[in-house]
């Protein structure tokens, strides 16, 4: 099993990550919470993973931190969820608003996951309840990046101002990283002026 992959971050898109690791190059899918946490391409990074082998299949799912990680697992858990579903919950929202949504039964915030429908969302908000990550608050592997902090307060931001979580996505994926909320705002307000 492959735990963790430590090398040059050689490819980075919304499919996910290449690391070569001594020479040979690893292909991991990702959320995108992971993709903003990574460095650039050409720097080392860390990347934690999580090997499924299928009968057809053997997918490597690579993750900025271990709370990620161990959310995947929580959420690949519950019936019905497959890894795509959990990466897309988990480029949807971090770990802890995930067990936030699951302890307030926050059914909507979890239907609102492209791809989710309102019964999955029922059972993962009924399994996940009263669950925890032990891997909550004990650090992570690569830089803390845009994947935590200002970036997401800023996605939080604009879907508290009406915009759907598609927007607040796709005005703050081409942001470079800011110091600030405000700053990730502003600059995604201004790209979303500029589209309409």
């Amino acid at each position: 099993m492959i735990d963790r992959l430590r090398g040059q971050l050689v490819e980075k898109d919304p499919e996910g990550v290449v690391v070569d690791c001594g020479g040979v190059g690893y292909r991991a899918a990702a959320p995108l919470s992971t993709l903003r946490a990574l460095p650039a391409v050409g720097e080392e990074c860390v990347v934690h993973t999580r090997m499924v082998v299928r009968e057809d299949a053997m997918l490597l799912f690579g993750f900025a931190t271990r709370e990620e990680r161990e959310a995947f697992d929580a959420l690949t858990s519950v019936s019905k969820v497959g890894p795509r579903l959990a990466l897309a919950v988990l480029s949807a929202m971090t770990p802890g608003q995930m067990m936030e949504a699951a302890a307030r039964g926050d059914v909507h915030r979890f239907a609102a996951v492209p791809g989710l429908g309102r019964k999955t969302a029922e059972r993962l908000v009924l399994e996940l309840r009263g669950r925890e990550l032990a891997a909550a608050g004990g650090g992570g592997g690569v830089a803390a990046g845009e994947g935590d902090g200002p970036f997401m307060e800023a996605r939080e931001a604009l879907t508290g101002l009406g915009y759907s979580l598609e927007e607040a996505e796709r005005a703050l994926r081409d942001v470079p990283p800011q110091e600030t909320v405000e700053q990730y705002i502003k600059a995604a307000l201004r790209k979303i002026g500029g589209r309409r």
